[in-house]
């Protein structure tokens, strides 16, 4: 009874410990910046907000807010590697989940040009995956295909560590178990499936492979040098400024170590595009001036996906209701948004599309659930400037 006693004490001591160290990791300090204030005094206060921050070694990476196109505020904090090379307003990062609403832009692009169709089936591009019937192009948009996970999909296949490529995916989402999750437009499920599938498609369609697509018919037109898609296969050498995510040898504690792409890294579409801050301000802009894209074509991407019945398909994280537009959170328009995380990477890219701001918060070395309470404080003093 008593050894009962004692390792039960041990248990909640470990508990206790565990939730003191999540406390402390994901726990930002005070911000008493005036909302409504001038706007120099905001910005001071974010600075000195952004000192704490630093200090305690609970951000790293960068910050960007701008306003019509120009840069009203940026601060870079921190290291692009676990080596120690500090970040600049040139380093480009790995923007996770961000990318997905980029990948859905080079579907509409196509569809305009006739190389494709939204309502068309899955298998009339990817004959391979014939067995998911009723799923169409659309349904990978609005993760509502029910295709599964392919994270989940390569846990089960413990002890094959080969490098994922979308060859490689094709051939396990044929070898799976069973056909969709369930019935194609029932539901929202997020699944990155979807995104490296519909980048699969845009290389098929398209004749070049989805990174000299989106270089050579999206960012070399805009302008943005320091975008690419990047993974272990291509442009691992493109970026003169690449972010490499790190963490904490302990995760709580202890000295730097790597925390980059792993064996999953071999395809792209749904992350594995990198940017600077300020390439997402150009890419805001094309956005909202319809340069690749009109505008009112592109208004689409804002409307979430609705059931038969006509409602609003949603998911719920964080203790909130997310509905999902063309790679963008919707729920709160005319505010738009898009969270990413993968390996040493978290970030969140925020845009009003009435007051035509945009805020880009990239960290290669944090938690996703710290960089979105730290970006949500941050839109609650800038929103309105």
């Amino acid at each position: 009874m008593l050894a009962l006693l004692y390792l039960l004490l041990a248990v909640v001591a470990l508990v206790a410990a565990f939730a003191a160290l999540e406390y402390w990791t994901f726990r930002t300090p005070d911000f008493g910046a005036p909302r409504g204030g001038a706007a120099e005094a905001r910005i001071e206060a974010i600075d000195r907000w952004l000192d704490a921050l630093e200090r305690q070694e609970k951000f790293n990476g960068t910050i960007l807010f701008a306003r019509k196109g120009s840069v009203v505020f940026q601060r870079n904090i921190g290291f692009a590697e676990a080596s120690g090379r500090r970040i600049g307003d040139r380093t480009a990062f790995n923007l996770a989940s961000v990318s997905k609403h980029m990948t859905a832009f080079a579907v509409l692009l196509l569809e305009r040009e006739g190389e494709l169709s939204r309502a068309d089936p899955l298998a009339a591009y990817l004959p391979e995956l014939s067995r998911y019937q009723g799923v169409t192009l659309d349904h990978l948009l609005y993760h509502t295909s029910g295709i599964p996970e392919y994270i989940r999909l390569s846990r089960k296949k413990r002890g094959r560590h080969e490098l994922l490529t979308p060859e490689l995916l094709l051939s396990w989402l044929r070898e799976a178990d069973a056909g969709p999750r369930f019935p194609p437009g029932g539901k929202a499920a997020y699944c990155n499936t979807n995104y490296v599938l519909l980048a699969e498609i845009v290389a098929r369609r398209s004749g070049l492979s989805f990174a000299d697509f989106m270089e050579q018919r999206i960012f070399a037109p805009l302008g943005m040098a320091d975008t690419a898609v990047v993974n272990r296969i291509e442009n691992v050498g493109r970026l003169t400024d690449r972010a490499y995510g790190f963490r904490k040898r302990f995760w709580y504690g202890g000295e730097a170590v790597p925390y980059d792409l792993n064996h999953l890294d071999g395809a792209a579409g749904d992350g594995n595009i990198y940017a600077t801050a300020r390439d997402l301000v150009t890419w805001d802009a094309a956005l909202r001036e319809g340069r690749l894209l009109p505008a009112e074509l592109y208004a689409e991407a804002y409307a979430p996906r609705r059931a038969k019945d006509g409602a609003v398909l949603g998911e719920r994280h964080w203790g909130s209701e997310f509905h999902a537009g063309l790679g963008w959170n919707v729920q709160d328009l005319p505010v738009v948004s898009a969270y990413g995380a993968w390996r040493g990477f978290s970030n969140l890219y925020w845009r009003d599309l009435e007051k035509e701001s945009v805020l880009a918060v990239l960290s290669n070395a944090g938690f996703l659930l710290r960089t979105a309470s730290i970006g949500g404080k941050l839109t609650k003093v800038l929103g309105d400037l």
